[in-house]
């Protein structure tokens, strides 16, 4: 790649990667400045940097440009050849349900032989091989790098989730996609978006860049799906959700053991193909719970018909779909029953607890984690979803925890964080423990579970490694009887 005569031997801006011949750009993020480590790129040899600031007298050539963050993903999409030209990309964006929605599309492309990667949450997928990732939607410069190594190991499909924060951010500037979905839209990322409308227009830019004729796929019992279709009149619309007008429904629900229900298109579809796909009802299998994992599965399913999966084949990898680490997860069921889940919204609380109202349990203990750094407000409003359904299931105990010992410094709990999340609970009748730590929240709630018991392991980071601690508390101290608390109680003191 040659740029005003440079031959460039790769793109990055983090100062820390740059080696010879590299071109350096300079971003502006919320917490630091890419331009404070232009001296350090250029030790490390740059060859070329790329800056939104009027700087001179640097020893190698500085281009102006008028946004660093599309110059960056421009730079990245020609240095690999264009890599999104040569994939279908599935893109999947919303407040809640992109990781499972994901991981289930990938699952059900993957079963019927396609070759098909998945950037998302939790990990980078390349076929059957697994990689770290370390954002929803990654830098450019990584994004970039990833869907290159996808196209030389001949991978057809490309599923990813989309954050609003990759949006914005211009992470994905230059990515079209076949096939956009929207699972729902509520109030979140307050402090990096400010208001709910700059949230929503950073969402519609993933329908914005649909390729001409593609398909939109929208949950429409979400008041702010249709937003996202503004000025979108190349696109081709398909509908899902509980609510009857929508193109794709769902029928006959039952939760009693293993959620089943029938899928409904209820309106002919044309595929990503042109097949034409009549109306149809499929019974399907889905072994998770909770109503919002419906949506889910008929987005992911609708997305295996518009790729020309036969749905006795969609079907099937769904019945087999394995739980998402942290998305209701059962994570101990032996006399006594642990569910993680990352709740982080709202919404994701009421989805879960609601869940919880079906579920059969003598007594109900939470362990929640305060979600750090993301400002007063999702801290109040999560609080006052826990407060109305702590009520309502009676829980015997809500533990509250800011994680100090297992968070970085980027999901810290500031004291008015802690503050404005305890102070919901005031005047309520619900047992309240406050605990800095983690690891001693749910050790406290642990020696109190017995037989047919539950609890609940709520939060986003704060609550990554309740996992592990739950686990490691149970193997110490085997099943809670009433001998396993009095060698708790001898060794376990404060």
């Amino acid at each position: 790649m040659i740029i005003d005569g440079i031959k460039l031997s790769g793109i990055t801006s983090n100062s820390k990667k740059v080696r010879e011949g590299y071109g350096f750009v300079a971003l502006r993020g919320e917490k630091c400045d890419g331009n404070a480590y232009i001296d350090e790129a250029i030790r490390n040899g740059a060859a070329i940097v790329f800056t939104e600031t009027d700087i001179e007298n640097k020893e190698i050539p500085v281009k102006k440009v008028q946004d660093a963050r599309k110059t960056l993903a421009n730079l990245c999409n020609e240095f690999y050849n264009y890599p999104s030209e040569k994939l279908k990309i599935i893109g999947v964006t919303g407040t809640n349900g992109k990781t499972t929605t994901t991981n289930m599309i990938y699952e059900i492309i993957r079963g019927n032989g396609i070759s098909v990667g998945l950037i998302g949450t939790l990990y980078i997928k390349i076929n059957d091989r697994t990689y770290e990732s370390d954002y929803t939607t990654p830098l450019a410069e990584d994004m970039y790098a990833y869907m290159s190594k996808m196209v030389e190991e001949n991978v057809e499909v490309l599923v990813m989730e989309v954050s609003s924060h990759g949006l914005k951010t211009e992470r994905v500037h230059g990515i079209q996609y076949d096939i956009a979905i929207h699972t729902n839209i509520e109030r979140d990322h307050i402090n990096f978006h400010k208001t709910f409308e700059d949230y929503i227009q950073s969402k519609k830019k993933l329908f914005d860049n649909l390729r001409e004729g593609k398909i939109g796929i929208i949950n429409i019992d979400d008041g702010h799906g249709l937003r996202l279709l503004e000025g979108n009149d190349n696109i081709v619309i398909v509908t899902y959700g509980l609510n009857t007008k929508a193109t794709i429904t769902a029928s006959s629900l039952d939760s009693d053991q293993m959620m089943s229900f029938n899928y409904c298109l209820q309106r002919g579809i044309t595929s990503l193909s042109g097949v034409e796909i009549e109306a149809f009802e499929y019974p399907i299998t889905l072994p998770l719970v909770g109503k919002h994992n419906i949506y889910n599965a008929l987005a992911a399913i609708t997305s295996g018909l518009l790729m020309d999966i036969p749905i006795a084949s969609i079907a099937k990898q769904v019945k087999n779909f394995n739980p998402i680490p942290r998305r209701m997860e059962i994570i101990y069921d032996k006399g006594y029953r642990i569910i993680d889940d990352f709740c982080h919204n709202p919404s994701s609380y009421e989805a879960v607890l609601e869940t919880i109202q079906s579920m059969e349990y003598k007594n109900l203990y939470i362990v929640n984690a305060i979600r750090g750094s993301r400002g007063i407000d999702i801290n109040k409003e999560n609080a006052e979803v826990l407060r109305q359904w702590a009520e309502i299931l009676k829980i015997k105990t809500l533990y509250i925890t800011a994680s100090r010992d297992t968070c970085g410094p980027l999901d810290e709990v500031t004291a008015d964080e802690r503050d404005a999340f305890i102070k919901t609970f005031s005047d309520s009748q619900i047992p309240i423990q406050y605990e800095e730590r983690l690891q001693d929240a749910i050790n406290k709630a642990l020696k109190n579970l017995r037989e047919k018991d539950m609890l609940l392991l709520l939060g986003a980071q704060g609550m990554d490694k309740g996992k592990p601690i739950s686990l490691s508390f149970i193997e110490k101290y085997p099943q809670n009887h009433s001998e396993t608390n009095e060698l708790y109680n001898q060794v376990y003191k404060h």
